[in-house]
């Protein structure tokens, strides 16, 4: 019974050991991978705009048709 407590014990250590880790430490790269290139910003806002004629109810495969075209238009990829 003794092992198992320490072994709970130890468990718990590594695990809070790994949580203050993860909230200490602050990403180096956070800001530049949320960044979007204006281009695309551009793209998705026009494409959006040019989807938005569709009812999503009744000729959602319209909406998507229309949007990737558009996206393919402005060079972007679809995803």
């Amino acid at each position: 019974m003794r092992k198992r407590a320490d072994l709970l014990k130890i468990l718990a250590g590594t695990i809070a050991l790994g949580v203050f880790a993860n909230v200490v430490e602050t990403p180096a790269f956070a800001k530049d991978r949320n960044m979007i290139a204006p281009a695309r910003a551009t793209a998705i806002h026009d494409c959006n705009i040019a989807a938005n004629k569709f009812n999503p109810i009744t000729q959602l495969s319209n909406q998507f048709a229309e949007y990737g075209t558009c996206i393919a238009r402005h060079g972007q990829p679809f995803g």
